[in-house]
């Protein structure tokens, strides 16, 4: 398929695209003359990347994992799975430092009660 259909499905632009495709994200599709061509795991591994993006991951993450790996293919389980404990982790101690914040406003506003 082209880029414009390719876009279609999964509702990017061609800018980000050529984007993916610059980050490694995405490898250089195979040309008819000057025109992109794309096959279906193109399409599963842009939405990989959508995915990854709407649970926080950033696209320099994404692309550290993609680095050695066929991304047409999308990314192998093993490194999602890594990827995935990375996240919960990262959002456990996140979660502890708002905990510590908070309890913090808690002792302030408390003080200023007294």
């Amino acid at each position: 398929m082209y880029i414009g259909e390719f876009c279609r499905l999964t509702n990017t632009s061609p800018k980000t695209i050529r984007h993916y495709e610059s980050l490694g994200l995405l490898p250089e599709p195979q040309r008819a003359g000057t025109y992109r061509i794309y096959d279906d795991t193109y399409v599963e591994t842009v939405r990989q990347i959508k995915m990854a993006q709407q649970l926080g991951f950033s696209l320099k993450e994404l692309q550290q994992w993609f680095s050695g790996a066929d991304s047409r293919r999308g990314l192998p389980e093993a490194v999602i799975r890594v990827a995935l404990r990375q996240k919960r982790d990262d959002i456990e101690q996140q979660k502890l430092r708002l905990q510590q914040r908070e309890q913090l406003l808690n002792d302030i506003e408390r003080s200023l009660s007294c």
